[in-house]
């Protein structure tokens, strides 16, 4: 059986608005039509991921989480998974937190627990340099506080069975990956081979897979090789932060990997000029972009072969997008802008930069691409500073910029974006027989890269 039959075979079903052949229903959102069975799924569950709990309350408390918990539970899940991150300072105290959640909502249900261990959870400690005594630490102990705490045995390898599907679960073993999840899956992989999907967690992302040749934290290959014969598998990590308004998030090659966002904060891959990373904050013009607005998760709908996920906001309590069931991202086009859509130019005049310094700045300002219509979403815009001075032009500075809500659902879309240049930057020189001048570039971006036509502003003086 190849990925593609598992994919989209006679168990498979099509988004991009086709009526299931056994009849269905469809339901609009703002990005496209989605169509699924209308018979209940054989199986449902809830995905979350780095949810960096220290405190029951407060920027780093378990609001969001139980908010998250009740959502799954409304939806009559059979299980959630944690992909890991659970205690962010590695303190058993704050894994007996997310313990406390579970059980304020699910105590007395059949739901199963699906979680591993993540960095954090072994390694936060040292991270925060906490003057705390070695058994407040899970790491004291690893094996001993799982069980204590979520009252389940502990193996650094799981197998659970729910509904009939396979889970398999790898707690955080190093930075490179879990080295031992090859010779697992050579052992008892043969009993998972077929139509059947089968799901596989861990906490960082298999390397080559989500989010594209370069993912912050991807393993070293361990898992994708493991993983890489069965067209079946589905294998859900975080560890990134990565958001899921980024398509690259399913990723479909010799298996299916799906990155799950975080939810607690969004970190966007860097390269922005609102993004990180902070060792880069001296070079940048603007303020990095309110990641703690974003608190995301998955939930999962499984008909036999065919599977649904939705991705969830939970700071608004709203869909991030059509959900994702074939990669319909690379079918639909690149984003575009509404008609008569205009980018301008303003400045030069007194800023300040990501490090409070007082700078001459100029800035372009242009409407977001629309989102609506049959085409991608942007998620980011590629902007560009032309110089005109002694009657030649010059491309003197391409920056891009993330969309101010990239992350949050497509209802939330900012009106406007701005991008800010440093006259500094631009290497522009003034003399007494000519005036520099200075127009902006801007084109729309998918999280393909596939760009939109181009903006042009009037020129300036500067």
């Amino acid at each position: 059986m190849t990925r593609r039959d598992f994919i989209f075979g006679a168990g498979a079903f099509a988004a991009l608005g086709t009526r299931p052949a056994s009849g269905g229903s469809c339901k609009s959102d703002p990005v496209s039509i989605v169509c699924r069975p209308s018979a209940k799924p054989d199986l449902k569950f809830g995905v979350v991921s780095d949810i960096h709990v220290r405190e029951t309350t407060g920027q780093y408390g378990v609001e969001t989480l139980l908010k998250a918990f009740k959502f799954f539970r409304d939806c009559d899940v059979d299980a959630v998974a944690i992909a890991g991150d659970m205690a962010d300072q590695g303190l058993v105290a704050q894994l007996q937190c997310v313990a406390d959640a579970w059980n304020a909502v699910f105590a007395g249900t059949n739901v199963e627990k699906l979680f591993i261990y993540g960095n954090h959870d072994i390694e936060g400690g040292k991270y925060s340099n906490l003057d705390v005594a070695p058994c407040e630490l899970i790491a004291y102990d690893r094996a001993a506080v799982w069980e204590r705490v979520f009252g389940e045995p502990y193996e650094p390898i799981w197998r659970k069975t729910v509904k009939g599907y396979t889970f398999i679960g790898a707690h955080w073993d190093s930075w490179d990956g879990v080295g031992a999840i090859e010779a697992y899956m050579a052992a008892r992989g043969a009993e998972l081979k077929g139509a059947k999907p089968f799901f596989y967690i861990q906490h960082p992302h298999p390397m080559g897979t989500c989010h594209g040749d370069w993912a912050w934290g991807h393993d070293k290959g361990f898992a994708a090789r493991a993983l890489g014969t069965f067209p079946n598998a589905v294998a859900f990590s975080g560890h990134s932060h990565h958001p899921l308004t980024d398509e690259r998030a399913f990723w479909r090659g010799a298996f299916t990997s799906v990155g799950c966002g975080s939810l607690r904060y969004i970190d966007p891959v860097y390269g922005r000029e609102n993004s990180g990373p902070p060792a880069l904050d001296e070079f940048k013009q603007m303020p990095m972009m309110d990641r703690f607005s974003g608190k995301e998760g998955l939930l999962v709908s499984v008909w036999g072969g065919r599977m649904a996920i939705q991705r969830r906001d939970f700071v608004h309590d709203e869909p991030l997008g059509a959900d994702w069931t074939t990669w319909r991202g690379k079918h639909l086009p690149p984003p575009r802008f509404a008609g008569g859509a205009t980018v301008s130019a303003t400045g030069p005049f007194d800023g300040f930069d990501r490090k409070g310094r007082r700078v001459r700045q100029v800035k372009a300002v242009f409407p977001s691409a629309v989102i609506a219509g049959g085409v991608q979403r942007a998620y980011d815009y590629c902007v560009g500073a032309i110089v005109r001075e002694c009657g030649g032009e010059r491309v003197a500075k391409m920056k891009r910029v993330y969309a101010p809500s990239c992350f949050l659902p497509p209802g939330r879309e900012a009106e406007s974006v701005e991008c800010v240049f440093s006259l500094a930057e631009l290497g522009t020189k003034s003399a007494n027989y000519f005036k520099p001048a200075l127009r902006f570039t801007v084109q729309a971006a998918d999280s393909f890269g596939r760009t939109s036509e181009t903006l042009l502003s009037d020129w300036i003086a500067v």
